[in-house]
């Protein structure tokens, strides 16, 4: 009897312990709020007489407690920065509120137009796109599509630059001889070949000199030579894929090591493509199939043709374009077609973004990577989009357009290829030029 009645005292003190500690909390809470007011009142008081230096750090002070309020002495805390002209600090709050998902519109735009203003994309487009997703708006789409695409044209003048994954170290052709240059567009191997490849993964590349192909380092260096002294010399190379070349002997393609030794002797091809997406598309007796990184067929060779881009791949994103009966549709990596769409003409996708098609009049325009139409057919002719941008032509001059088919490169430019790590090689009236993005987001 004398437990139980132990055991109800405690019960009751431990409700009223509960109690008591809880009516300290609200009487907390409520303090707490009181004491940001006070401070909030003090330093729009300062903020009115433009004493910014003294209502911040008040301000800061209401902020150090998270309650209902926080939200709005933000707002004023804003007000005062961007009056005192610290846009550092605004920016790291504008931020922060952005990630809550509490920043209205107007913070975006000027934090955005301050990362703008000291050449910093790097932080001005993703929060711009951040504030897309989470606003329902036009501004903040509006100003992302005139700044994203800033970018420098530098004359390099050679005769002819491949386009390559990476775009540091590119294939150039001087009008005599093949070297290559950076992105800068300075000689970093002497122009001393006939032919040359882009470097593969591995870091190496195929140059041809005196009718021999070399495999070559980065640095310039010969690693192998298809010298005839093991095998028939190669009459063709078509690229570094991954860690094979894709050479030419005795009138078929195939895999080769970088001493040109054979590595699947069993795979010969009358054309073949650089493998990409785990995928390579290749020819035997007029017809195209698909086959795996490992030599595993995918298709049986049963389409007429497929596209090839810029880089010699025939997927990208996941995609590639065939023929079949007459007309273009789209393959995934499994051989699977992708829509019920049929095409007079198609590129080769370049990345995941559009696919450059034409209709039977010859005009080009657009599909997305499950075959619908999105730019329609109005161009003479187009390239497949990369980095958000898509080289188009209309009359004689190439331009690049946006996904909204706005035009957002609109030099004069006789030839223009696709981005690659945010360089493109494009060929202005004064020769050849790099075309570089001071943004991009690789695909």
């Amino acid at each position: 009897m004398k437990s139980k009645k132990v055991l109800f005292v405690f019960g009751i003190t431990i409700l009223l312990l509960a109690g008591w500690l809880l009516s300290v909390r609200s009487s907390t809470g409520a303090e707490v709020i009181a004491e940001q007011k006070q401070l909030v009142e003090q330093a729009d008081q300062l903020a009115e007489r433009k004493l910014y230096v003294r209502a911040i750090e008040l301000y800061k002070e209401a902020l150090q407690n998270k309650t209902s309020l926080t939200v709005d002495i933000q707002e004023k805390l804003l007000q005062a920065y961007e009056a005192y002209e610290d846009m550092d600090d605004y920016c790291e709050l504008a931020v922060k509120r952005a990630t809550d998902g509490t920043a209205k519109e107007e913070e975006y735009l000027k934090a955005a137009e301050y990362y703008v203003e000291h050449a910093d994309l790097e932080e001005a487009v993703p929060l711009l796109e951040s504030g897309i997703a989470k606003l329902e708006t036009t501004g903040l789409q509006d100003y992302l599509e005139q700044i994203r695409y800033a970018y420098t044209l530098s004359i390099v003048g050679f005769e002819q630059i491949l386009p390559t994954e990476d775009n540091t170290l590119m294939p150039a052709y001087n009008g005599e001889k093949w070297g290559y240059i950076n992105n800068n567009g300075r000689v970093e191997i002497a122009f001393d070949y006939d032919s040359a490849t882009a470097f593969g993964t591995d870091g190496f590349a195929v140059a041809q000199q005196n009718n021999t192909y070399y495999s070559i380092l980065k640095n310039g260096d010969w690693y192998g030579a298809d010298d005839g002294s093991s095998y028939e010399k190669m009459s063709d190379v078509l690229m570094v894929s991954g860690s094979h070349i894709l050479g030419q002997r005795k009138g078929s393609y195939s895999y080769y090591d970088y001493d040109f030794e054979p590595l699947a002797e069993s795979f010969q091809f009358e054309k073949m493509t650089g493998n990409a997406c785990g995928v390579a598309a290749v020819c035997k007796d007029g017809k195209w199939g698909v086959i795996t990184d490992s030599g595993k067929m995918v298709t049986d060779f049963v389409y007429e043709d497929a596209a090839v881009n810029s880089l010699g791949n025939a997927f990208a994103g996941d995609r590639a374009m065939v023929k079949e009966n007459g007309k273009w549709h789209l393959i995934d990596t499994e051989g699977n077609r992708i829509g019920e769409q049929e095409f007079d003409n198609a590129k080769a996708p370049e990345s995941n973004g559009y696919i450059a098609v034409a209709n039977n009049d010859g005009r080009w325009g657009y599909i997305d990577r499950n075959g619908e139409l999105i730019i329609d057919y109005q161009y003479n002719d187009a390239k497949s989009f990369s980095q958000k941008l898509g080289a188009v032509q209309s009359v004689n001059d190439w331009c690049y357009i946006s996904i909204y088919n706005e035009k957002v490169i609109d030099e004069p430019l006789q030839a223009a290829e696709p981005f690659h790590n945010g360089i493109a090689q494009a060929e202005t009236c004064e020769g050849m030029s790099l075309i570089k993005l001071k943004y991009f987001e690789n695909e």
